[in-house]
């Protein structure tokens, strides 16, 4: 027997199984999941198991998804969400956290090609502006004669100069700059969250800047000046552990404009002048990032350039 069950307004079809204590998650669900099919809030922070897994994107086995020492239910961002390069390149692990100088966005970021990068950052933001970065890159090179290495990092912005203190690990050793600040400014990995303290509605524009310390690296101009409009709103369907959802998304369509590039092998990938596009796709009940894109420039010796393309996964 088939049976159907509504959660946030859409109908889900599973084979069997009931819904012993009626929190919108069937028993054979609860067992995949791991939560208690006889308890409708497992972990105990007043959101029902259904709502967490399906509607805040938060786990219903612990009371504080993210760590940061707020329970579930009275976290603004609760959410710990990994996200993966379509492409299966780059997996990307996203926390909000609380600080004393506003929002920090905790990631932690893995990119396989041949070679493995691993950096661990903490961008600390004042609504949503990037003013200070910490950061620890390595590198695991495949070439077993190449010698493995990690080193930290870090941005620093003084509000006053607007001038930032930035130290960079790269395969070249660590480098450093002091650089005007083009404010707001935020890194590649945490632009999409520019728009959580904006009002979303279809139309609007923002603009703000993107950081690459890459561009930097290669002293090349490092800030692309960005314009993001909200397109409108559509259906985006997602793969979760329990079967296909679709959620109302709204879709914000950003583009990067730059001078044209010194280096001749990022002209042969952009052209002159390049304009690059990039979209994001944030829940419209409540603005969780599903998908997003982002360019690359990779500070290798061949200069690699390209997108990522990262869909949440839960």
């Amino acid at each position: 027997m088939i049976l159907l069950f509504f959660v946030g307004g859409l109908a889900l079809g599973y084979a069997g199984g009931g819904d012993s204590d009626g929190d919108g998650l069937t028993d054979d669900q609860e067992a995949i999941l791991g939560s208690d099919a006889h308890k409708a809030d497992t972990d105990g922070d007043s959101l029902n198991d259904g709502r967490e897994y399906f509607d805040y994107l938060t786990d219903p086995l612990s009371a504080d998804s993210d760590g940061d020492g707020l329970k579930d239910n009275e976290d603004k961002f609760p959410q710990l969400l990994t996200y993966q390069d379509i492409n299966g390149v780059t997996t990307t692990t996203t926390k909000i956290l609380r600080g004393g100088e506003g929002q920090e966005i905790h990631q932690q970021v893995a990119v396989e090609v041949g070679n493995v990068i691993t950096i661990d950052w903490i961008n600390y933001l004042k609504e949503f502006a990037l003013r200070r970065a910490e950061l620890v890159m390595s590198y695991d090179y495949l070439d077993p004669e190449k010698e493995d290495w990690e080193a930290p990092g870090y941005y620093l912005v003084d509000e006053q100069s607007m001038m930032a203190e930035i130290v960079l690990p790269t395969y070249e050793g660590v480098k450093e700059w002091e650089i005007p600040w083009q404010d707001p400014a935020m890194t590649p990995s945490d632009w999409p969250y520019h728009l959580y303290r904006l009002p979303l509605e279809t139309g609007q524009s923002y603009q703000f800047n993107i950081f690459y310390h890459e561009l930097l690296a290669r002293d090349e101009e490092p800030f692309f000046a960005t314009t993001c409009e909200i397109l409108g709103t559509e259906k985006l369907p997602l793969d979760l552990k329990l079967g296909q959802r679709e959620y109302g998304v709204y879709v914000g369509e950003c583009i990067m404009e730059h001078p044209t590039f010194d280096d001749p092998f990022f002209r042969v990938f952009l052209g002159e002048n390049p304009r690059l596009t990039i979209r994001v796709y944030l829940t419209v009940e409540r603005g969780i990032i599903l998908r997003y894109t982002t360019p690359f420039f990779r500070i290798t010796p061949s200069k690699s350039v390209g997108f990522s393309d990262f869909i949440v996964e839960h």
